[in-house]
């Protein structure tokens, strides 16, 4: 089993840099809540938790902590698409987010729904990890001490800030944001005085946004006790500071704020994180994935359509390369774990089951009998096909075509549950693709060879030989020919494996398939 090495390089680095092995390593995760959780701010908290795990492996005499900060004193400069009731939530835009109404209505706050959702999940699962919220943390004090420093060290920040933006707005610039006490609003404000010695500011709400309109007011008021919010790449050298946070990753949209908060995190006097650079995921059309678009696939449709073995294995993968993901890549990214379950048990520090075993708490690899040759992929474009969505036929199905299936048969009935709630939500009108009609002597070929075994049962790896055979007595690309199986009996663009398929529905479902596809194609 081959050891997955991207967690041990940055654990080697951790350690390193560690000083004090009287302290535990802090590792922290942030994020912010202006649109529903997905799998992009799940992935940070478990990826941080491989490298503690690679980290605790080894250096056991060192403890380790996770800090999961949610920014939610940020304000909320736009409405997400993918959240109800925006005439709610429009006249709060550029207030922070745990100053705005939840627009479900279940919780406190906007923020509160959010944070809830990311902690539920996380503590289903029983991750270990310490809850930090922005405002709880400006408002109680906690970062006080910081604030005085960024006070102090004023001058200095700025400088180092304003070579990274554009000349006309570098006279006004400040870290500090502070939240006007008439409207609410924090985007509105510009510091126009300060006093350094009583770590006071005067302000004014005089900038107007397209989505939200400035007050006027104009007030002094403490930099210290939630009062101001520093702007979030000061925020994040300031956590680090306040913290003492050594491990942070970041997506690679971040790297140029990361480089710089570091700066500032070592002109306030602190040491800023070993930092760890991951690209982000895609969706299915290699868009970027998006919270507030919510596009890719959320955490709530991974629980509910594939194991978590599978969520965490994919996570697991090479951070540095960008990975697609979304709902008509599910079956592959399943198959793919599956294919290392069944792999021989491995209790090799640092392979993949290992990892996977030590996040989750649980023994993820496969007992000796799950080593049969049934995939998702199969079963779910089975389910397709033939509109099954009983877990009970479905298991029916898997368990004729493989009998190992019958082993374990509590593993194989929550997957074909799972399949079977996937394949009811994917059952929407498409566009048929047009089959290509010079297959059709193949086509008929193949139902009598069909015809000739209906009493029989079919061997899935003979059957996909017996098409390839096909196509090359025909002289054509295996490839065009099994567009064509996939578009005259499935109806659609890509299917399964063919061959497991006939086999797995049998000769005379397949027969059936064969006929009623000759009947479209010929009329």
């Amino acid at each position: 089993m081959a050891i997955v090495n991207w967690p041990l390089g940055e654990a080697e680095k951790i350690i390193a840099q560690h000083q004090d092995p009287s302290k535990p390593v802090l590792f922290e995760t942030g994020f912010g809540p202006s649109g529903l959780p997905h799998i992009g701010t799940f992935a940070e908290v478990v990826r941080t938790l491989f490298v503690m795990e690679a980290l605790k492996a080894q250096a056991p005499h060192l403890k380790a902590k996770l800090v999961v900060f949610c920014d939610d004193l940020d304000g909320l400069r736009s409405l997400p698409e993918n959240l109800p009731n925006h005439d709610l939530l429009r006249p709060h835009l550029g207030k922070p987010l745990s100053a705005i109404p939840d627009p479900f209505g279940e919780a406190e706050s906007f923020s509160g729904h959010m944070n809830g959702q990311l902690r539920r999940f996380l503590d289903h699962y029983g991750f270990l990890y310490e809850y930090k919220s922005a405002t709880e943390c400006y408002r109680s004090g906690v970062f006080d001490s910081g604030l005085k420093v960024v006070m102090d060290q004023y001058d200095a920040i700025k400088t180092e800030f304003v070579k990274t933006i554009a000349e006309d707005k570098r006279a006004d610039w400040s870290p500090f944001f502070p939240i006007c006490e008439s409207c609410g609003k924090i985007y509105t404000t510009r510091v126009t005085g300060l006093d350094r010695v009583s770590y006071q500011l005067e302000y004014a709400c005089d900038k107007s946004e397209a989505n939200y309109q400035a007050c006027g007011h104009q007030g002094k008021q403490s930099v210290l006790g939630g009062r101001v919010k520093v702007g979030w790449k000061v925020d994040w050298a300031l956590r680090w500071y306040v913290f003492g946070v050594e491990y942070e990753m970041y997506g690679k949209d971040l790297m140029e704020s990361a480089t710089l908060s570091a700066k500032i995190c070592r002109i306030m006097g602190g040491k800023p994180p070993v930092p760890y650079k991951y690209e982000l995921f895609l969706d299915e059309e290699g868009a970027k994935i998006s919270k507030k678009i919510g596009n890719g696939i959320s955490m709530e449709q991974w629980t509910r359509y594939a194991p978590l073995g599978a969520l965490l294995h994919f996570l697991l993968g090479n951070p540095n390369k960008a990975k697609k993901m979304g709902l008509p890549l599910l079956p592959r990214l399943v198959d793919e774990y599956l294919q290392i379950a069944r792999a021989e048990t491995s209790s090799e520090t640092f392979s993949a089951p290992w990892f996977l075993s030590q996040i989750q708490g649980l023994p993820l690899q496969a007992e000796p009998e799950l080593k049969g040759e049934i995939t998702y992929g199969l079963l779910h474009n089975l389910a397709e096909a033939l509109s099954i969505y009983k877990p009970d036929l479905l298991l029916d199905y898997a368990k004729t075509y493989d009998p190992a299936v019958a082993k374990d048969p509590a593993f194989y009935l929550d997957l074909c549950q799972r399949i079977c709630l996937l394949a009811n939500e994917e059952k929407k009108e498409e566009t048929p693709p047009v089959p290509d009609l010079t297959f059709l002597p193949e086509l008929k070929v193949l139902k009598d060879q069909l015809l000739a075994k209906k009493d029989q049962t079919l061997d899935g790896e003979e059957m996909q030989t017996a098409l390839f055979s096909l196509a090359k007595e025909k002289g054509a690309n295996p490839r065009d020919w099994f567009a064509f199986l996939y578009a005259a009996l499935l109806q659609k663009n890509q299917g399964p494996k063919m061959g497991p398929f006939l086999a797995i529905v049998g000769p005379k479902k397949g027969l059936e398939l064969v006929e009623q596809a000759l009947e479209r194609l010929n009329a």
